[in-house]
């Protein structure tokens, strides 16, 4: 057991950093089209709890939104503290909403982190990704993949989010049906899809499955993939105020427990400085 436990801390993509890839959460012409006359949000701050099975709450995932004219600032903070794993990262981004639908464009990503798993030495790192347009220009700094990693073509890289603007893409869904649909997603390293489908309803609320699909960048039977062992469910709430649907809560189940990250609070403001306040 202790041996599956370090393995999985060295796969594990942590809960946070999956919300932010869409994948707990977390494109382009995926998104579906709402009327651009309805107003999106001038700002959006959300504050979620991760959680993972006896452990009981583990760390906190906070998200911010800016929208401005056609273009959109992203910036969100984690961090996760256990005894086989501590992880501390910020991400940034940046992007236009094209004319022709709510869609997103990225144009820059920053991402830090720095983690430390069981018996392992502390990691740090840094990378930049570049768009010009619709695709990926540059990452800096290049992290070459293993000769055993599957490679990563420049058709794979037109068309992407990065994981933050995989969050805000999530968001901009069609209200009256979130779950379908699918996020194209280049982390810097790896490129996966995650791919959403309807569930059930829970009143007002959108129960989804989330199904990770690796393209390109990893090696066959590593990565986050690896680890989940059953189905990762995303719950989608509508805020009709807003126009926007907002990721409430995700659990992800996998080979030594199952992560769960929970909204404990979201605030909207408006373009009109309207104010919509969402609590647990």
């Amino acid at each position: 057991m202790k041996n599956r436990v370090r393995l999985a801390a060295q796969r594990w993509l942590p809960p946070s950093a999956a919300v932010a890839s869409a994948a707990l959460f977390l494109a382009g012409g995926a998104l579906a089209q709402q009327s651009p006359g309805r107003p999106l949000p001038a700002t959006v701050d959300a504050v979620y709890r991760v959680s993972f099975t006896a452990l009981g709450n583990i760390g906190r995932f906070q998200f911010t939104s800016q929208v401005s004219g056609d273009s959109y600032r992203l910036s969100a903070n984690a961090k996760i503290d256990t005894a086989i794993f501590d992880y501390k990262g910020d991400m940034k981004s940046e992007g236009v909403i094209t004319p022709t639908g709510i869609q997103a464009q990225p144009r820059d990503y920053t991402f830090n982190y720095r983690q430390k798993t069981l018996l392992k030495k502390k990691k740090v790192k840094a990378l930049n990704i570049a768009f010009n347009g619709p695709a990926v220009r540059a990452v800096t700094p290049p992290d070459p993949l293993s000769p055993k990693a599957v490679p990563v073509t420049p058709e794979q890289l037109r068309n992407v989010l990065d994981p933050l603007s995989g969050v805000m893409a999530l968001s901009l869904a069609d209200i009256s049906k979130p779950c379908e649909q699918k996020l194209p997603i280049y982390d810097g390293k790896q490129r996966f899809d995650i791919v959403f489908k309807p569930l059930r309803r829970a009143g007002a609320d959108h129960v989804c499955e989330v199904r990770l699909i690796a393209v390109s960048g990893h090696k066959p039977g590593e990565g986050s993939v690896s680890v989940i062992s059953g189905k990762i469910e995303l719950v989608m709430r509508p805020v009709p105020k807003a126009n926007v649907v907002i990721p409430y809560s995700v659990s992800v189940p996998t080979i030594i427990g199952t992560a769960t990250l929970t909204s404990e609070k979201v605030d909207i403001t408006m373009p009109d400085s309207q104010r919509i306040a969402l609590r647990r």
